[in-house]
């Protein structure tokens, strides 16, 4: 308890020594001297301390810095200290621009099937809104949910140890799919398989697992 007391103590360093309470949250804290005593059931402190939870995550998962800053709502720096206090080395993160084609997914029966089958643990965690479209998309970055998409995508792994999907690959999935202008999740007509569909992609009548090659079938 002493940890978390000096934690919320650098983050709120105003605090004097009184009783506490956030209009907005039900959280709350008795300050006196050297002791901090905390209640939390929920929001401000709390979700503070999920923030740095899952700016770990997604370092641990190989995401960018951009990335994990705007999904978390840490700053660089605060991410920098972070990073520096659990001895991860923001330098060995992926460099340059996320991926934003979803070109990728479709140039194999293997890779097409297995993005259908992250995005089927996204919709099973609840890691994707019901609501689909740009707004929703531009919504989708936030803690609840990038905790979600964490969670399918360490069962994804779990269940593709072998995948070559990377975490930003699967968040360019994640925000396409809510998106729903280049690519949507449909169910095949053949086996009721789940199966993703692009627009840029044509002959998609069935998953790529029940496509037969073109020559097999001439």
């Amino acid at each position: 308890m002493e940890g978390a007391a000096q934690e919320v103590q650098r983050e709120f360093p105003r605090l004097g020594p009184r009783k506490l309470k956030d209009e907005n949250t039900a959280t709350r804290a008795i300050v006196s001297g050297d002791r901090m005593e905390i209640h939390v059931t929920d929001d401000a402190i709390g979700r503070y301390f999920r923030r740095y939870q899952l700016g770990l995550r997604f370092v641990a998962h190989g995401a960018k810095a951009k990335t994990t800053c705007e999904w978390t709502g840490l700053t660089s720096d605060q991410l920098l200290t972070l990073c520096k206090r659990w001895g991860f080395d923001l330098m060995k993160t992926p460099r340059g621009p996320a991926p934003s084609s979803f070109h990728d997914f479709f140039d194999s029966k293997k890779r097409r099937a297995e993005a259908a089958l992250f995005v089927s643990f996204c919709r099973t965690l609840g890691a994707l809104p019901a609501r689909t479209g740009k707004d929703a998309a531009v919504r989708l970055p936030c803690i609840e949910n990038g905790e979600r998409l964490c969670e399918a995508f360490e069962a994804f792994r779990e269940w593709a140890p072998t995948s070559t999907l990377t975490f930003e690959h699967a968040i360019l999935l994640a925000r396409g799919v809510v998106q729903a202008e280049l690519i949507t999740l449909a169910q095949c007509p053949n086996c009721d398989g789940a199966m993703l569909v692009g627009r840029i992609e044509r002959n998609q009548e069935t998953c790529g697992l029940c496509r037969l090659p073109t020559a097999a079938s001439s």
